[in-house]
């Protein structure tokens, strides 16, 4: 009779340590367990449940995993199957995603009371989740109301996420300084109506890399585009580091790619896009710096950051058109986005490209779609450069104004 495996007691922060010292993961259980080459006493201190860790509720597994997948759903993301909930950070497909595109993740606890966390970087949505109490089969302790915690759960605490991102990082960085130049006949760049390159870069397959640095020019991940039109942010992991488990976690939030400018220094205005062609498209229209900000989801922490160190300049948002999205009675996000962030700062400007419904339907959502399909001149007149211009002007002048009076 084959002997039962020995499994342990393995709370999240101490994963790693267990990991180091021999144990192994059984996925299908989702639990740590002592291989049987190993004395089991290396792992007395995970042998047996430690107090703190008594479950108070006693959950269907199952309807844990089912009530989890409902919630990410909910809030867009595209679940195969049922979540995994081991702990790490899942990276998976919402429903706007295009081709290789992953905006979704999620991370989820079986371990003391089953709660989780939820991010749609499409969407900007961030939301903490835990099993509703109701769904509970049995109270298997005496408790007391007055002890209910509200299970604020981020997938690890702060200081592990930074240092994933940083080691992230480094290894990023040093791929993107060794990278060669990106030909200006690459696929994409030519599927996008462009002979030149941005002084971009190319990984060894022959992706596209876009840098994505901070606020002090620092780089923290790459936006990967394929040839055929694919992106994915951050590390392609190897074969070796799949197998070992290596985890990589490259930050977005709040980083972007400039055109036209080495450094945000270097811009007298700030004028801020979604993706990269679009970004590409407003910088051919109006020859000046154009700031790309990966998605409609990370708008936001863009402008809070340039705001925050940069108040007098000012801000335009090149939004996207989703109409496609409107006829089907789904939410405008690009538009939407774009109006949110107006509402919390009303100094911004916003330029919407004028898509009606037959373009939509045919997949027009950005100024890159207008000038594919009708010119560069097209794109120019539906950003009113002389009225942009002229606005700009008076703006400096108001703040001119206002700096000699309060000398």
């Amino acid at each position: 009779m084959p002997q039962k495996r020995i499994y342990l007691y393995v709370p999240f922060k101490d994963k790693e340590k267990a990991r180091l010292l021999g144990a192994m993961w059984d996925d299908k259980e989702k639990k740590w367990f002592a291989p049987k080459f190993l004395d089991k006493n290396i792992f007395t201190q995970w042998l047996h449940p430690p107090h703190h860790h008594k479950k108070e509720f006693l959950f269907d597994e199952q309807e844990i995993l089912s009530t989890f997948k409902f919630a990410l759903e909910k809030y867009g993301l595209i679940i195969e199957g049922l979540p995994i909930m081991d702990g790490k950070i899942h990276r998976v497909k919402t429903t706007t995603d295009r081709g290789r595109e992953t905006s979704g993740a999620y991370s989820g606890f079986l371990n003391e009371y089953p709660a989780g966390f939820i991010q749609n970087f499409k969407t900007n949505v961030k939301e903490n989740w835990k099993m509703p109490l109701e769904k509970a089969k049995q109270n298997i302790t005496n408790y007391q109301a007055s002890n209910q915690k509200d299970f604020n759960i981020s997938p690890n605490n702060k200081q592990d996420i930074l240092e994933i991102q940083q080691k992230t990082a480094l290894k990023i960085e040093e791929e993107y300084n060794q990278a060669n130049w990106a030909y200006s006949n690459h696929p994409y760049l030519k599927k996008k109506g462009f002979s030149e390159n941005f002084y971009l870069k190319q990984d060894k397959r022959g992706s596209l890399l876009i840098p994505l640095r901070d606020e002090n020019n620092k780089i923290w991940s790459v936006q990967r585009i394929f040839p055929n039109g694919d992106k994915i942010i951050g590390i392609i992991k190897t074969k070796e580091e799949k197998e070992q488990g290596i985890e990589y976690s490259a930050r977005k939030s709040g980083c972007f790619h400039i055109i036209g400018a080495k450094t945000l220094e270097h811009c007298k205005e700030f004028i801020i896009t979604e993706g990269f062609a679009t970004a590409a498209t407003i910088h051919k229209a109006l020859n000046k710096p154009v700031i790309m900000g990966v998605d409609a989801g990370n708008l936001l922490k863009i402008v809070e950051i340039l705001k925050r160190k940069f108040n007098d300049i000012p801000i335009t948002l090149i939004a996207d058109n989703d109409r496609k999205r409107e006829l089907k009675g789904l939410p405008n996000i690009g538009i939407k986005s774009a109006r949110e962030i107006q509402q919390q700062f009303s100094d911004i400007k916003i330029i919407i490209p004028q898509i009606n419904d037959k373009e939509a339907e045919q997949g027009m959502s950005d100024f890159n779609d207008i000038f594919l399909a009708k010119g560069i001149d097209e794109v120019k007149k539906q950003l009113e450069i002389i009225d942009f211009q002229k606005k700009l002007k008076t703006f400096k002048i108001t703040s001119y104004k206002k700096q000699e009076l309060t000398r």
